[in-house]
C-alpha cells in the first residue's frame, strides 16, 4: 500500500491509476511535474569569443583552474562539540596551564548549560527484542519525573511494537519508562513518566514573541561527550503552509527530534518535531505552549505503553475519504481547491510524509517555490527513505529562485540522497550532473552520466551533457562521439550543433564548423554567439564574402539586443 500510494503521488505508475479510475484521466501535468524535460541544459557563461580570429580559442574547450571539489565532510556530528563541561564525567581535570582559557561565547553557553544539565535526557525506544525502534531527547518538566519529548517517537506506525522506553542522562544514569499520561499527533506533545520520581525541571515559555528571528540554543545528548549545546536561530513560519511551525536554523549540531529549544535565560520555548537530514541543516519545531496547557491541566491516569495510540497509519491516512477527495481535485487540476482542501489535511495529520508532499506538489503548480520547498522539506523529515520526496525536494529548491540562500548545497544533496533511495530514477541522475557540471565536479558529473547512459541510452539531452564533460576532461574524441550520438538522437537539437562546432574549430576544422553553426542558427537565429561563430569558421575557411554577412547579423542581432536593454531600462527608470 506504501509503494502504491508514493507511485500514485508522483504518477509513476500512471497506467496503473487509471486502471482504478478510468473515467478519470489523469492529467500528467498534475501527478508528474517532475518528469517533464528540463530546459536544455545551458553551458557555463563565458566572456565570448575574441575578436582577433588569427589567435581565436574556443572558450568553452578551455579548461580554467581546477574543478570545485566538494566536502566529503559527513553530517554535524554532536561528538565533534564542545560538551558542557571539558571534562568528560570521571577524568580527572588536568594540570594549570593545558588548558586553553574558554573564550565568552564559551563560558555563556556553559553557564546555560549548567542550568540544564540534570534535566535533558536521550530517550530510546526499544521492541521486546532489544531493536531500537526510534531515538531522540527529552527534559524533565516536573519534580516528580514526567518528561515532554515530542510525539513522533512513539508514532502510530512504530507503536504497536514498543515494548519498553529508557532514558539517560547526561550523567550517565539509566532509568526507563513507567508509562505516559499524553500522546498526540497533533500538538507533538508526548508526556512519560520515568522511574525516576525526584528530578529537576526545566521551565517553560509559552507565548514566546517569535515573530521576528530570535537567538536560541539547541541541546542534544552525545553518546561520547554527554550533554552538548549549541547555537541556532528560531523563527515562526509565517508562510501559508507553516501552519503553526517554526524554522529551525544553525551551524552546529541539529539536535534531534524532541530536543528541548532554550531561550538566552534557559527556558524551554519549542520542541523540535522534524528534522530534515542535510548537511545544511534545518529543524521544525512546534512551541512550548501546547505542553504548557497539558502541564496545566488536572493530571491524567498514566496509562502502560501498550495503550499509546495506535492510529493513524499510513494505510488509514490514505483512505481517508478526505485525502482521497483532495488527491481527485489535485488530479482535475483544480489547483486551489485542493490546496486548501491539503491544508486542512496537513493540520489533520501533520506527521503525514504524503500529506505534505501533495501540498508541496499543489504549491509547485501555483508557482509558490518557497511553499513547495517548505512541504517538501517536512516530507522528507518524517520519511527520509521515501527517493520520491528527496526528487521532489531537489525540484523545488531549483526553483526557488528568491531563496535566502541560493548557494547552498541543498540541492545537490536531496539529488543524491534521490539518487541512493532511487538508483533508477534517470531524471534525478540528470539534474545531479548538471548540478554537478555546475559545481565545476566534472568527475562526479561523470560518474552520474554514465549511469544515466545505462538507464535512458536514447537520451540526446545526456548525450549533450556528457560532451561537455568530457571536453572538460580533456577527452576530446570522447566529446566528439558524445555529441555525434546527441545529434543522431536529435537533429534538432540547437545546442548540439553549435557545440559540435565548438569541437569541428578545436580540432581545426573550420569548414565542418561552419556547417554545424550553420544549423545552430537555422534552429535557432538568435543564438547569443552563433552568428558571430559562424563568420569566424568562414573566414579561416576562405569564405570571406559569407563570413562578413554573417558578422553583419551577428552586429545587427547584438544591436537589437542592446537597443531592447536600453528600452527596458527607460521603462524601469519611469
Amino acid at each position: 500500500m506504501r509503494l502504491l500510494l508514493l507511485l500514485l503521488l508522483l504518477g509513476l505508475a500512471r497506467s496503473q491509476a487509471q486502471e482504478r479510475a478510468p473515467q478519470r484521466p489523469v492529467p500528467p501535468r498534475v501527478l508528474d511535474p517532475i518528469s517533464i524535460h528540463p530546459p536544455e541544459p545551458a553551458l557555463p557563461a563565458n566572456a565570448g569569443l575574441p575578436v582577433d580570429v588569427n589567435h581565436y580559442e574556443n572558450p568553452l574547450l578551455l579548461f580554467q583552474g581546477e574543478p570545485n571539489g566538494l566536502t566529503t565532510d559527513e553530517e554535524p556530528s554532536p561528538d565533534l562539540l564542545s560538551p558542557i563541561s571539558p571534562y568528560l564525567p570521571g577524568e580527572p581535570e588536568p594540570e594549570d596551564g593545558t588548558e586553553s582559557p574558554p573564550t565568552p561565547d564559551e563560558l555563556r553557553l556553559r553557564s546555560i548549560g549548567m542550568k540544564v544539565v540534570a534535566s535533558v535526557v536521550s530517550v530510546r525506544v526499544w521492541d521486546e527484542f532489544g531493536t531500537q525502534l526510534a531515538g531522540g531527547i527529552g527534559c524533565f518538566v516536573t519534580r516528580s519525573g514526567i518528561i515532554l519529548t515530542d510525539t513522533g517517537l512513539v508514532h502510530p506506525e512504530i507503536a504497536e511494537k514498543i515494548d519498553y522506553i529508557t532514558i539517560t542522562g547526561a550523567d550517565g544514569s539509566n532509568h526507563k519508562i513507567r508509562g505516559f499520561y499524553v500522546a498526540d499527533l497533533i500538538n507533538g506533545v508526548t508526556l512519560l513518566q520515568s522511574e525516576n520520581t525526584e528530578t529537576t525541571p526545566l521551565e517553560l515559555s509559552p507565548a514566546a514573541d517569535l515573530r521576528t528571528e530570535q537567538a536560541c540554543h539547541v541541546l542534544a545528548i552525545s553518546e561520547k561527550r554527554g550533554l552538548v549545546l549549541a547555537d541556532a536561530r528560531v523563527q515562526v513560519d509565517s508562510a501559508l503552509t507553516g501552519l503553526g511551525w517554526l524554522n529551525l536554523r544553525g551551524k552546529d549540531s541539529p539536535g534531534a527530534v524532541g530536543s528541548p529549544v532554550l531561550s538566552e535565560s534557559g527556558k524551554v520555548i519549542a520542541i523540535i518535531g522534524m528534522q530534515v537530514p542535510l548537511k545544511s541543516w534545518m529543524n521544525f519545531a512546534l512551541p512550548s505552549d501546547a505542553a504548557a496547557l497539558e502541564l496545566r491541566k488536572p493530571r491524567a491516569q498514566l496509562q502502560p505503553l501498550s495503550q499509546l495510540p495506535k492510529t493513524p497509519k499510513l494505510r488509514q491516512v490514505a483512505s481517508d475519504p478526505e485525502f482521497i477527495n483532495a488527491f481527485e481535485t489535485l488530479q482535475q487540476r483544480r489547483v486551489d481547491s485542493a490546496m486548501r482542501k491539503l491544508v486542512t489535511l496537513t493540520r489533520k495529520y501533520p506527521r503525514s510524509a504524503e500529506c505534505w508532499a501533495l501540498l508541496g506538489l499543489s504549491a509547485t503548480y501555483l508557482g509558490a517555490a518557497p511553499e513547495a520547498l517548505n512541504c517538501q522539506r517536512k516530507a522528507v523529515a518524517l520519511d527520509p527513505k521515501a527517493g520520491l520526496y528527496w526528487h521532489q525536494l531537489a525540484f523545488a529548491k531549483m526553483r526557488d529562485k528568491a531563496g535566502v540562500n541560493p548557494d547552498n548545497t541543498e540541492d545537490r544533496e536531496a539529488l543524491e540522497l534521490a539518487t541512493e533511495q532511487r538508483p533508477s530514477d534517470s531524471l534525478a541522475w540528470f539534474l545531479l550532473a548538471s548540478r554537478c557540471v555546475r559545481d565545476g565536479d566534472f568527475g562526479s558529473a561523470d560518474d552520474a552520466l554514465k549511469r544515466i547512459m545505462l538507464l535512458t541510452p536514447d537520451n540526446a539531452q545526456a548525450h549533450y551533457l556528457n560532451a561537455y564533460v568530457r571536453s572538460r576532461l580533456k577527452d576530446y574524441p570522447g566529446a566528439q562521439a558524445a555529441i555525434s550520438q546527441s545529434l543522431k538522437l536529435n537533429s534538432g537539437y540547437s545546442e548540439a550543433w553549435f557545440f559540435q562546432g565548438l569541437l569541428f574549430d578545436k580540432n581545426g576544422n573550420p569548414n565542418e564548423a561552419a556547417k554545424a553553426y550553420r544549423n545552430t542558427v537555422r534552429l535557432r537565429p538568435a543564438h547569443p554567439q552563433a552568428w558571430k561563430s559562424l563568420a569566424y569558421a568562414l573566414k579561416k575557411s576562405g569564405q570571406a564574402t559569407e563570413a562578413r554577412e554573417a558578422f553583419l547579423e551577428h552586429q545587427k542581432r547584438s544591436a537589437g539586443k542592446e537597443s531592447l536593454k536600453t528600452d527596458q531600462a527607460k521603462q524601469a527608470r519611469n
